[in-house]
């Protein structure tokens, strides 16, 4: 009975500092030190991210990224060639069409706006594009925009050689708000002179 007792007594008490510890670790690491977190996106053919041109093949991907201050976590399926087109405009050969392309491995390239990018170490890259990185980091506080590129390792080592998938690069372009249009429909008093050859200036 005495045994009981006590186990019922200090069970309320174990919970209780469990709560507290998990309280205090909530405020030790608060959400806004999440610098990134969503999916991952194959590449483009012929557009270049932050001076890294994507690879000449297109790539699909089905993968997320979390990156904090810390620590980056990346991990993803079917990181491999589709049909589709090369960035020549010729067709994907059919013999690397679902494949690697027996690339061995890749490197996280996490790129700032603000300052020099961050490469990781080389993971493996399985035969059916599966791949998984698991970094600790020691971020500046200063570093904004993070775009993170995955791609083979270049040369030389520490150097990304072209990039396969990547975070959305694109979400703060072409999206069109109200404030936007309002801005450029809203009647100005200012004259505004008809082009003399009445095209529209070849846009």
């Amino acid at each position: 009975m005495r045994l009981g007792s006590t186990w019922k007594v200090a069970l309320p008490v174990a919970v209780g500092l469990v709560a507290a510890g998990a309280m205090a670790f909530a405020a030790a690491a608060p959400a806004s030190s999440v610098l990134l977190k969503g999916p991952i996106y194959g590449n483009i053919p012929g557009v270049t991210v932050r001076g890294v041109a994507a690879a000449p093949a297109p790539w699909v991907v089905d993968g997320t990224v979390t990156l904090t201050r810390t620590h980056l976590t990346a991990s993803g399926t079917w990181l491999v060639i589709p049909s589709g087109y090369l960035g020549t405009g010729a067709a994907v050969p059919k013999k690397l069409v679902g494949t690697t392309a027996d690339v061995p491995k890749v490197v996280a390239d996490i790129t700032f706006a603000n300052g020099k990018s961050v490469i990781t170490a080389p993971v493996t890259l399985s035969k059916t594009g599966a791949f998984s990185f698991n970094v600790n980091l020691n971020l500046s506080t200063s570093v904004a925009d993070p775009v993170v590129l995955i791609g083979p390792p270049g040369k030389p080592k520490g150097s990304i050689d072209a990039w396969f998938a990547s975070t959305n690069f694109l979400q703060a372009y072409g999206t069109a708000t109200p404030s936007m249009i309002k801005s450029w429909t809203t009647p100005s008093t200012t004259t505004t002179t008809k082009s003399s050859s009445g095209g529209g200036g070849g846009y």
